[in-house]
């Protein structure tokens, strides 16, 4: 974690006519005090001590007047002090929000161009947004780490359907605008095709030498897919609607039904907390 100035106000002072740039961290692991310990447990404090040490440091660059400089260390020991005080995280915040506030008036009349300072209100921002990002991780999963979970979990009723280990073991590839690319296994595929809400059969077929899969679910017609395999791969080629079979004639045919399929497993890893 980083924080402003952690050395002695007095050696501040001392260097102080001297110095052109000041700026020091403080170890969490090393937190002595109750505000340090507080800014050290708390994502918020911490990430806006992150950002007023940024600023701190823009403040004491070479662009910035001596006088400035001076003026800024004083406030600097003096907010520190201040801050120090706090008994409370609503304290303790509201000192950044000054001190954030206070450095952006002293540097903007002397810093032109972009600078990477960082406000307060958008500190906030890119806080929260952080904050929502450890809440969604925290909820939702990769998707491979979906896929593995259901696949354990639909083992054995898939290699009950009877598809060969060779067939099952091998990657889908499927037609996207003109060229193929690889999905997940075929054993990957069914398990997921397992966690259809209303799934009532899902079973192996052979269509004139293809083999593949039909799906039923409650008050829907049958449907599924055929395949073809080449060399140790296996190919979406055939779209199973109620009773019959429609073969991919065109590009367009093989897009289509790789959207079909891409909507089932979708809507399971959809349903299933996967992180965009």
């Amino acid at each position: 974690m980083v924080n402003i100035i952690n050395k002695k106000s007095l050696f501040i002072l001392s260097m102080m006519a001297c110095s052109t740039s000041y700026a020091a961290s403080f170890d969490c692991n090393k937190a002595s005090s109750d505000v340090e310990k507080m800014i050290c447990s708390d994502h918020k404090l911490s990430r806006l001590d992150d950002y007023l040490s940024q600023n701190y440091k823009i403040a004491m660059g070479p662009d910035m007047p001596e006088e400035s400089k001076s003026k800024i260390i004083k406030s600097q020991i003096d907010w520190i002090n201040r801050r120090n005080a706090c008994t409370d995280i609503q304290c303790v915040e509201k000192m950044y929000s000054k001190q954030m506030d206070y450095l952006w008036n002293e540097c903007f009349d002397h810093i032109s161009g972009k600078i990477e300072y960082i406000k307060f209100s958008e500190a906030i921002d890119k806080i929260k947004r952080e904050l929502d990002s450890q809440e969604y991780n925290k909820t939702h999963k990769k998707p491979e780490e979906v896929i593995t979970e259901i696949s354990n979990k639909n083992a054995v009723k898939v290699y009950q359907l009877g598809f060969n280990k060779r067939q099952l073991e091998s990657t889908l590839f499927l037609d996207g605008f003109g060229s193929y690319f690889e999905y997940h296994t075929l054993r990957e595929c069914l398990s997921l095709i397992y966690e259809l809400p209303d799934l009532t059969s899902l079973e192996m077929i052979n269509y004139k030498g293809y083999a593949g899969f039909k799906i039923k679910t409650t008050g829907r017609p049958s449907s599924g897919f055929i395949f073809r395999e080449e060399n140790g791969e296996i190919y979406l080629n055939g779209l199973v609607s109620g009773d019959k079979v429609i073969e991919a004639t065109t590009e367009y045919d093989m897009r289509e039904f790789a959207r079909i399929l891409l909507s089932y497993t979708n809507y399971v890893l959809d349903n299933n907390n996967v992180r965009d």
